[in-house]
């Protein structure tokens, strides 16, 4: 039976997170991608961490709306330590890495969001790139695309380029402290400065963090204030452990890969593989703002992308939420526009802050995609046979101007 979030059953444990043990002992209900042990949520004291699999709400699902809540008022910390880290350096680095990415890669301590796009200018990648220095770049990307990224860049990368690849994933585990409590509870394990002025949004930094160094980029997936923060695996455990006790004070608590998908849905973020794919372009999916169409070296997909600026767009990713707060989405459900199929969800979650499911799918309509037409249309999504009034729109339905991201 596909039960939705079914995870398997064998062969599982064969890749862990330098936090593990401690995850386990925080109670944590792990799940697998690419062999990947993961917290997907965690449970209270005295409640086993198990799935108890429905299509309606599952046993997490209240544990789950906690942690999201508590990321949105407090702070939270994610394990994010199954990125596929890809140090990149040489001679030609920045300029293969300009080549291959939309965006502008060539600001030194700056994480910069990019895709990699195809000749016909659709997408095959969705990652960021941090210039670490002149000639070092740091590529990261999520570990269920690591094997199709690297061949990516191993195949795009000019013949005869001075410019080598290095896979460090396993030196680095990663924290993710997010929430509006995240720049006090890290400024008691660090002496650096994180105030606005000296750490913006994008910034890319080497810090003290507890007994070590770490890289700490002021990035978030869930649209709150936050750091991921690099640190060497042999210190990791002992970072998380100062993270813990620290955070007594503000609130901290740990949140899973359940939490960080329906949080990042309330803010609109794509996901590779399910919101953007080489059937998508940036236009449709609403990503063409992070193309950088003057730089120096033109990206590859870059003709494709300028031509078809400014014109009418028949397809667009949209946001969905429900009306009825009772229903739950999960992605692949039909989209109805006035009564006709134009559409399905390609990914979908539950909004504990406006009590509703909520989902992204691409809508398309012979005369065009606007927010005009989204507004003067009745929206529906079919749920189990019956067909849920659901709410449309082009910008995300949560803090749609990223303000708590540069609080």
């Amino acid at each position: 039976m596909h039960w939705p979030f079914r995870q398997f059953e064998t062969s599982r444990g064969i890749r862990k997170s330098p936090f593990y043990a401690r995850e386990m002992e925080l109670n944590a209900c792990f799940g697998e991608v690419a062999g990947y042990e993961r917290p997907n949520w965690y449970a209270p004291k005295g409640v086993k961490p198990v799935y108890e699999y429905s299509y309606g709400r599952q046993n997490w699902f209240e544990y789950c709306g906690e942690e999201c809540r508590n990321v949105r008022g407090n702070v939270g910390f994610f394990d994010q330590s199954s990125f596929a880290k890809f140090l990149v350096t040489g001679k030609d680095a920045e300029r293969e890495l300009q080549r291959i990415s939309c965006a502008d890669v060539s600001r030194q301590g700056r994480a910069t969001y990019t895709q990699w796009l195809n000749k016909k200018g659709r997408i095959e990648a969705d990652l960021t790139v941090t210039k670490l220095a002149e000639q070092r770049f740091l590529v990261v990307t999520a570990v269920a695309t690591a094997v199709r990224d690297w061949h990516y860049m191993k195949s795009n990368f000019a013949a005869g380029a001075d410019v080598q690849m290095e896979d460090i994933s396993n030196h680095y585990a990663v924290l993710g402290v997010m929430g509006p409590n995240s720049r006090k509870l890290l400024g008691k394990l660090t002496g650096a400065d994180l105030s606005n002025e000296a750490y913006p949004f994008g910034t890319a930094k080497e810090i003290e963090f507890g007994w070590t160094k770490a890289l700490a980029l002021r990035i978030s997936y869930v649209g709150e204030l936050g750091w991921e923060i690099y640190i060497p695996s042999d210190y990791a455990p002992g970072a998380l452990d100062l993270l813990l006790e620290e955070g007594r004070a503000f609130g901290l608590k740990p949140a899973g890969m359940h939490a960080m998908n329906f949080l990042r849905l309330e803010k609109a973020y794509r996901h590779w593989g399910h919101d953007i794919s080489p059937d998508d372009t940036p236009h449709e999916s609403g990503l063409a703002f992070l193309c950088a169409m003057d730089k120096a070296v033109p990206f590859i997909g870059r003709e494709a992308v300028a031509a078809e600026k400014g014109k009418k767009l028949t397809k667009r990713l949209v946001q969905f939420a429900l009306q009825d707060p009772q229903p739950l989405l999960y992605h692949n459900e039909p989209i109805f526009m006035n009564g006709r199929n134009v559409g399905y969800v390609t990914s979908a979650g539950y909004s504990f802050t406006m009590n509703c499911a909520i989902g992204m799918g691409y809508v398309k309509h012979p005369e065009g995609v606007d927010q005009a037409l989204l507004d003067a249309s009745k929206f529906e999504i079919e749920v189990a046979d019956k067909k849920v009034p659901a709410r449309a729109s082009l910008k995300p339905f949560y803090d749609p101007k990223g303000e708590r991201l540069k609080l």
